[in-house]
């Protein structure tokens, strides 16, 4: 074993309610959500400052969603770009370019975004500096785990930081993908701490110390596929705009993305481990020269020269996943901790923030009081089967970009040959739901809850689902009367996705169809009692920092059925009343074109229509037919088994 000394380590008493190791984007994301949720942290990171190498470097729609949601999404749209095109070249030439488009309807982000690792992290750096929240740089965790059997059950986390230099060796970063722990540094020494925590979030990478302290096994598989990937200027024949892709005359591939100042990143596959390769041996041998001549010879007949090296590293290929995501209830593995795979479709960091949204509110109402700890937080495994999808389909993906062979090279050019002709198709497959993420969903949980009666809808209106956007149009007094086609201004729209804010409020949508024309005062006088009635159960203790001056945690939006000329009648004081309500107070917006009714499967005229609760994480928790009484004692019903009130 290697030689350390440490220092007498320091421990306290005190049990801290949140402990994060790793502040990488997903960690400092946690951190930003529980700090919006009122809750103390600690957030710890080994390396000294946010690293400057960007691993990841584009974001995706649902993710700029809950960035949305959670009140941070502006300062990453100001400084990211859009990911408009990919260009596709074979020896040298290009064969076509295709826009990457998304149906404005499924979303308010139709694009992805282009936006480098560290500068993510920056911002989210920043906006926890706000809220009093600091990383605590060089700080590296050693060991933890769960005691238990006492008075109170807690995390006992051993950390510890060099006093002289830092925890990472020179050439750590040389390969990406490694899931080994790593090994101990000689002769160093360091301060140790003992930190109790009630709960630890594991953010630290595919090399988990945490992962591995806690012996929960990381099954799959490692490719033996090896990718150089590279940032810096360079002097280039092929002009690259947008993503590129470049199928060279030896077979392989290649892919340039743009980075700021000028900078691009090239990946350029480098082969095939062959057998009985060390690959350590590999990776020393890793060096500027080696990678431009890899890239000469995938697009010759076009020159390439290295003017200026940023990084360059090489990427190793595991596709694995944590046998499971909550250890004792207590511990919880988040990122490349729970899950890793290749960066082809850009999931994995998306992945890892959602992972974040989806643990952050379930710890705020545990801690708060508002749920038991056994019933919630077990519902965090419903992240394994999003971890599952992305495996799948970034080794969809990957396979898909390595494909060659007659029929392989048939179909690209084809592909973008036609792509004028097929642009709206191309857009679709490129910039899909299944890549930005827009499909995700879960199974049934004790949070996903189906109606007991009701039959239970397609797959497209389950519960689980991520909850769908839609445009509605504000309900002013002067639109009551009649067809809002005829007027000349018509009234500026918003979308519904801008009601969700919040990082721990459960949103009531009530989709009324044409049940205003005649119910409204009934609607009215059921909503407010039975929203005082959970108002008064159930409160949330912790300040909030997430767009509200309050602390509720119903926000209820009614949305009404398409006008038409004998409908909502101006003189209804009641439905006047509702448009004038506070957001989230019960305020009333039209469906216009009845799409928002069917993206949630309710009849947008004549119709009985239906109420459905979204998550705090924005998926469908509980979905009833009706707005009539027993619908909203069925709702009631939803809540009662989820939260528990104060005198509980």
């Amino acid at each position: 074993m290697p030689s350390t000394t440490h220092n007498p380590s320091s421990s306290s008493s005190t049990i801290i309610p949140v402990l994060i190791s790793g502040a990488g984007p997903v960690g400092l994301y946690e951190a930003l959500l529980l700090a919006q949720l009122g809750i103390p942290i600690r957030i710890i990171e080994r390396e000294m400052a946010i690293s400057p190498h960007s691993r990841a470097l584009g974001l995706h729609a649902r993710t700029m969603e809950i960035l949305q949601f959670t009140g941070v999404v502006d300062p990453f749209l100001e400084i990211g770009g859009p990911i408009a095109s990919v260009s596709y070249f074979k020896n040298a030439r290009l064969v076509g370019s295709l826009p990457i488009i998304q149906a404005s309807e499924q979303s308010r982000f139709s694009t992805g975004l282009f936006l480098e690792q560290a500068k993510t992290s920056e911002i989210f750096v920043s906006k926890l500096k706000e809220l009093g929240v600091y990383v605590e740089y060089g700080w590296e965790l050693l060991d933890t785990k769960v005691i238990e059997g006492g008075e109170e059950e807690y995390v006992e986390t051993t950390i510890r930081r060099a006093l002289v230099g830092g925890n990472v060796v020179k050439g750590e970063d040389q390969v990406l993908g490694d899931t080994e722990l790593r090994a101990e540094q000689e002769d160093k020494e360091y301060e140790t701490q003992v930190v109790r925590s009630k709960y630890l979030i594991a953010c630290d990478g595919g090399r988990s110390t945490v992962r591995h302290k806690i012996n929960v096994a990381f099954p799959g598989r490692s490719l033996d596929h090896k990718t150089l990937m590279w940032d810096g200027l360079c002097e280039c024949d092929i002009p690259f705009k947008g993503i590129s892709a470049v199928k060279g005359p030896n077979g392989r591939s290649l892919f340039v993305f743009p980075m700021n100042d000028g900078i691009i990143r090239v990946g350029v596959e480098d082969g095939n481990l062959a057998p009985g390769e060390d690959f350590q041996q590999t990776l020393r041998e890793i060096s500027v020269e080696r990678f431009e001549s890899a890239v000469k010879e995938a697009i010759y007949p076009a020159k390439f020269k290295v003017l200026s090296t940023t990084w360059l590293t090489c990427f190793k290929i595991n596709e694995r996943r944590a046998e499971h995501f909550v250890h004792k209830n207590r511990i919880f593995l988040a990122g490349d901790a729970a899950h890793i795979h290749s960066p082809a479709g850009g999931q994995g960091l998306n992945t890892g923030l959602h992972d974040a949204h989806n643990l952050a509110w379930k710890l705020g109402y545990v801690l708060n009081g508002l749920a038991k700890p056994e019933f919630l937080l077990p519902t965090y495994e419903e992240r394994v089967a999003m971890a599952d999808r992305s495996i799948r389909l970034s080794s969809k993906l990957l396979s898909r970009n390595r494909a060659q062979g007659f029929v392989a090279e048939i179909k690209a050019y084809l592909f973008f040959l036609l792509g004028p002709l097929v642009a709206n198709w191309a857009g679709s497959v490129f910039f899909s739901s299944e890549v930005a993420m827009l499909d995700v969903k879960y199974d049934k949980n004790n949070i996903n809850r189906p109606h007991e009666t009701q039959p239970e809808p397609g797959a497209d209106y389950k519960v689980g689902i991520r909850a769908k956007d839609g445009i509605l149009l504000p309900f002013y007094s002067t639109s009551l009367a009649t067809d809002t086609k005829d007027k000349k201004d018509p009234e500026p729209t918003l979308r519904l996705h801008s009601l969700f804010t919040g990082v721990a409020r459960f949103h009531i949508v009530v989709f009324a169809s044409h049940q205003l024309t005649t119910g409204s005062k009934e609607l009215s006088i059921v909503l407010d009692r039975y929203v005082a009635q959970w108002r008064s159960k159930w409160t949330y203790d912790s300040v909030l920092h997430d767009g509200y001056a309050d602390k509720d945690l119903f926000k209820v939006h009614i949305i009404a059925g398409p006008p038409s000329s004998s409908s909502y009648d101006a003189s209804n004081t009641t439905l006047i009343d509702l448009s004038k309500r506070e957001v989230g107070m019960g305020k009333v917006y039209i469906d216009n074109d009845g799409q928002t009714h069917k993206k949630y499967g309710f009849a947008a005229a004549k119709g009985q229509g239906g109420i459905t609760v979204v998550r705090p994480d924005a998926h469908v928790g509980f979905r009833v037919h009706g707005v009539h009484e027993q619908s909203w004692k069925d709702v009631d019903k939803y809540f009662s088994t989820i939260l528990l009130a104060q005198s509980e």
